[in-house]
This record gives structure tokens, sequence and C-alpha cells, in this order.
């Protein structure tokens, strides 16, 4: 292979086409560039953005109804829950669905401190619960009973079970996300959304194959809502971006995945409190 002189003053017009070619290379790389940042910020074509006085209450859920109208509803309360003297009772999420199926999810408190984040089903609509499964054992944090819920939902379509949840892992903190192709007889290796130290809340949903995670971005400066999109049912995350504005306090995400459409909604105030409002913004993912 011949080498180049590196010291070589050759400026004949043979030599001239190698910085031309290295212009075009820095142009196309220039290009990508600029396409993936137009990516990132389109991963949502948002169509409409509607602000409402007063507070989401925590694990409100959002739905997009007939006619692609957003609309936000309390959580299911099953009319009983499980029971044991280490579960983080203030941790409990619930959920319905298919036909009288029903699922739950709380932290389970073990002797360290750390805990395991475990998942229940229900046959007859929250009136009796089986035998918990565990979804993820990896916890690290000897915070106890002092962490932030887990949310989870079901698939009408597929019957997958999706659950989202801070933690902190072997790795590191972050927000993880879980699901169960089984019904919730076995959970797969969870997956992480975000990493960052700052407990951090969020809300899946889905439908199909799409899934829409929306959390409280622990790594902002000032609280803000991201939303993480997979389009192969959870397995990976393909796109990520901010939702609520930098310059607001943002928290309590809701999420919902219907007819092509996502919804997301939050609670918001200005930084010191002031002009407190529930903002909920309908798009269309761009993948």
């Amino acid at each position: 292979m011949r080498e180049r002189n590196p010291v070589s003053k050759d400026t004949s017009d043979t030599s001239g086409k190698h910085p031309a070619g290295g212009r075009r290379l820095v142009h196309v790389a220039l290009l990508v560039s600029a396409l993936a940042a137009a990516c990132v910020r389109d991963a949502v074509q948002w169509d409409r953005e509607e602000r409402a006085p007063g507070m989401i209450a925590p694990g409100t859920r959002l739905t997009i109804q007939p006619g692609n109208q957003a609309a936000l509803m309390a959580s299911w309360a099953p009319p009983t829950v499980p029971s044991g003297a280490a579960i983080c009772a203030a941790s409990l999420s619930a959920t319905t669905a298919r036909g009288d199926t029903a699922f739950a999810a709380w932290w389970q408190l073990r002797r360290d401190s750390t805990a395991s984040l475990v998942v229940a089903r229900s046959v007859d609509r929250g009136r009796s619960w089986a035998q918990p499964v565990t979804a993820d054992s990896t916890d690290r944090g000897r915070s106890g009973c002092r962490r932030a819920p887990p949310f989870i939902s079901a698939d009408s379509l597929n019957g997958f079970v999706h659950v989202v949840y801070h933690m902190v892992a072997a790795e590191g903190a972050g927000v993880f996300f879980v699901h169960s192709m089984e019904g919730g007889d076995m959970f797969h290796s969870p997956v992480a959304i975000v990493y960052g130290e700052r407990i951090s809340g969020a809300a899946v949903a889905s439908r199909g194959d799409t899934v829409a995670v929306a959390y409280e971005n622990p790594n902002a400066d000032s609280p803000q809502i991201w939303l993480a999109l997979s389009k192969t049912a959870g397995h990976i995350f393909e796109r990520r971006q901010a939702v609520s504005p930098g310059t607001s306090v943002a928290s309590r995400p809701a999420v919902a995945v219907r007819n092509g459409h996502v919804a997301v909604a939050w609670f918001e105030t200005e930084r010191g409190g002031a002009n407190a409002a529930t903002v909920m913004r309908m798009g269309t993912p761009r993948w």
C-alpha cells in the first residue's frame, strides 16, 4: 500500500480532487447531523394543546376518546388490595384489562430496605389476587418505602402488561420499563428509559406494538416532562423528546396512545408556583 508523503507540496489538479471529496464528506456529515436533529425535534408532530386550571391527582390516567379527544380520568381503585407486612401500601398501582382481568403493581420491601417490584393478577376484577410475580428484583436503593410508586398499564389489544418506575439499579438510578407478554406470568428484562438520580414519576400506555412512556426527566435543571416512544412493543425505545417547556416546573405525567395518536398531560406551574394548570398535548408520532 502506497503512503502519501505528509510533507509533499504537490499542488497538481489530480491532488485537488481530495479536498473536494473531503468537503463533500463534511457536507454529508452536516446534513446527516441536521436530519438527526430534525428527527429528534419531530418525534411527535403536536396538533393541539389545551390548558385548564387545577392539579392532576396522583395516578391519574389519560385516555383518547372517539373523535381523538384526550380526557383525564381517575385511576381505578380495586375493591380489595393485596395485603402483607412488607408491602409499601402507598406504592400500589392498579389497572383493569380484558374482561374481569385486572393487575396491580407495588414495591415489596426487603429486609435490607431495598425493594422488589412485584405484579399480581386478578381474574375477578380486583376482588381477589393471585400470588404476586417478581417483575424486577435488581433494586439497590436502601430507601425503604420512600420511593416513587410504579405505574402499570395493560394493553387491550394484545394483553401485554407494562410497568414503569424509578429505582436504583446496579448500574445507576433511573427510570426503567419492564413488560410481560405472557399476561403477567413472567416479565422480560428491564429496559432503561433514562438514568438520573432524582426520583421521578412516570406513566406508560400502549396500543399494540406502540408503547409510550411519559416521565419526569431526572436530569433536567427544572422538572420537565419527556416522552419515550417504542414501535417494538417496548423492547427498545427508538425516540425520546422533551414535551413540556424547560422554563416551567412540570410533574405528574400521564400518557395515552390510540388511533395513531399520542397524548401527554402534566401539571405545570411557573417557578415559584404561580399560574398552576393542567396541560394536555395531542399529536402524531413520526417514526
